[in-house]
């Protein structure tokens, strides 16, 4: 049996994985590209801080009195479409100087729920200081009713000063000229426009409401919003991807995981003699543990997922989606496990030492120190491969307020993540996928040679049988916010190679721990720059954690294995 040990790393793999650390550092920590890597460091008011602003806003222009709200919900939106389309054409900057205070591009929603009444708000808060931006009423309302009767000039003029009582400045907008059939009134900007991104204003005036009113005009079947008017094209393109992205993920990754779902309990059955039953059940328990902790913390970006579709998916039965979905591919993570070990050992390779080993301990500690320096080659590798790609192909990012960490109710939790992410697919895609693929490559050509492959072409085989796992990898990221949406599967095609080839050289637990700290280093970076606060010290720990997970699994091991010692003596 082949034991692959953790070893120290040589000189060319400390400059390798110093260069790496370098790239990553020019490309997306400072801002070269000043595309697909940005950061914000102005102060965001946390979700608590922004349902208090809400609620003054509900007092003080409403007049709902504290007594009367049932409950309230905050939830980070994002407009992604314009997102995409001002990173696109680089005028994030130009259209934030001109916009930011009165369509800023990211809002916090909070809806408030009334008592004894099926009607309520929605009040949109600009994010740096909870500014009123935009409202609507939400529930059993009377439509959008206006005085419909009115001539055009004087509607557009009613619905203007309306809109004036909920802080929106006249001299920025005009008119578009159109008679809406719902009654309501569109203007459109009266400023420049930022490329061909043009923001418009539509307000809903109620029966009732008089311009020589109260403090609290009627706002029951009102409403004052926002949005940007964007190139057809561009939007076309956008829901083009979005297409593509959804039939990929749907026939390239969920059907095919599926499939290897059922493969992985054959192999474990017909493997299991090679390895123990054991393997993997706690780090599937533990997969599973962390991402059903997270989808609690994660409930207000399943409201922001269900929002931008336009459903109306209450948050219980996102939940319960979310955790049966978690526990089927806990299932296959454990099953992966046991088959892939099992895969690898009946070819004479062992990846994965155990617990009952005397150098376990050791192992992990190895194990996390290399995969810190492999880290460092993916994240130059994944900086480089990605700067190529926007200079040739004009990939771009946009928002997910889905992933949002404004959208967690404890945002440290996120380099949890992380561990989800590295278990998983390193156990799926890595040990039991190349394994099988190798297995069956190999297999193929024995029975073609009539004998064993040479070791050169079994080495061929088995860099061949990265890419077939590495590609369903790959589709399984598609419904990211980068675009277009092969960008990612070119991305990290490339890089399964490098995870692949880690995993042969230095066994299972460093590239575990080298996509851990990977994805923990990126984390860390979007708290230290996220505008949240106490965020910067959680940015510390996350790039921190592996190491402090390694040490405390080394102090483990060997607790437990003196204490077995001395009950054996």
């Amino acid at each position: 049996m082949n034991r692959i040990v953790p070893s120290q790393l040589d000189k060319r793999w400390l400059w390798t994985a110093t260069i790496g650390f370098l790239l990553f550092l020019l490309i997306q920590v400072f801002p070269v590209t000043g595309q697909l890597f940005s950061t914000d460091t102005n102060h965001v008011l946390t979700r608590t801080e922004a349902n208090v602003k809400a609620l003054e806003w509900a007092s003080d222009r409403f007049g709902l009195a504290r007594e009367n709200v049932e409950k309230t919900t905050v939830t980070h939106l994002s407009d992604s479409d314009t997102v995409g389309y001002l990173t696109k054409y680089e005028l994030v900057d130009a259209f934030d100087k001109q916009w930011s205070a009165t369509a800023p591009r990211d809002v916090y929603a909070v809806e408030i729920r009334l008592r004894d009444t099926l009607e309520g708000l929605v009040l949109y808060l600009d994010m740096d200081k909870g500014k009123l931006v935009a409202w609507q009423t939400k529930g059993n309302q009377s439509s959008e009713q206006v005085n419909s009767d009115l001539p055009a000039d004087n509607l557009a003029d009613r619905a203007m000063n309306y809109a004036m009582h909920w802080g929106v400045q006249a001299d920025q907008w005009k008119w578009d000229g159109q008679e809406n059939a719902d009654g309501s009134v569109r203007f459109v900007s009266a400023l420049p426009e930022i490329g061909q991104a043009n923001p418009w204003l539509k307000v809903a005036v109620p029966n009732g409401y008089s311009a020589i009113s109260s403090a609290f005009p009627p706002w029951q079947g009102g409403s004052v919003t926002y949005g940007v008017d964007l190139p057809a094209s561009f939007t076309g393109y956008m829901d083009k991807q979005e297409h593509w992205a959804m039939q990929l993920s749907i026939f390239g990754f969920i059907l095919p995981s599926l499939l290897m779902f059922v493969i992985a309990i054959v192999y474990t059955g017909t493997h299991g003699e090679h390895t123990s039953y054991r393997r993997g059940i706690f780090l599937s328990v533990i997969f599973f543990a962390l991402y059903a902790g997270l989808t609690f913390n994660m409930i207000p970006g399943l409201r922001a997922g269900t929002w931008k579709m336009g459903a109306s998916l209450s948050d219980n039965v996102s939940v319960i989606a979310s955790l049966i979905t978690y526990a089927a591919m806990a299932l296959l993570t454990y099953f992966s496990a046991v088959g892939g070990d099992g895969l690898w050992r009946s070819m004479g390779r062992s990846l994965w030492p155990r617990w009952k080993e005397a150098g376990y301990g050791n192992d992990v500690l190895n194990s996390m120190r290399i995969g810190y320096f492999l880290a460092f080659i993916l994240l130059g590798a994944q900086s480089f491969i990605l700067l190529v790609l926007e200079k040739s192909l004009g990939s771009f990012s946009s928002s997910d307020a889905s992933q949002s960490m404004y959208n967690m109710s404890i945002p440290w939790l996120l380099p949890l993540l992380a561990w989800c992410a590295g278990i998983s697919e390193e156990l799926q895609s890595r040990l039991f996928g190349i394994g099988l693929f190798r297995s069956w490559f190999v297999g193929t050509a024995r029975k073609l040679l009539g004998r064993e492959p040479s070791h050169r072409t079994a080495s061929i085989l088995t860099i061949a049988a990265i890419v077939p796992p590495g590609l369903l990898w790959a589709l399984g990221h598609v419904g990211y916010a980068i675009y277009p949406f092969y960008t990612r599967i070119i991305e990290l095609v490339l890089m399964s190679f490098l995870f692949g080839w880690f995993m042969l050289r230095f066994g299972i637990m460093a590239a575990i721990f080298a996509h851990v700290t990977l994805d923990a280093i990126l984390m860390g970076l979007q708290m230290m720059f996220d505008g949240l606060p106490y965020d910067f010290i959680g940015g510390v720990f996350s790039i921190a954690m592996p190491a402090i997970v390694a040490i405390a699994i080394w102090w483990l091991h060997r607790t437990f294995r003196r204490e077995a010692k001395t009950v054996e003596s």
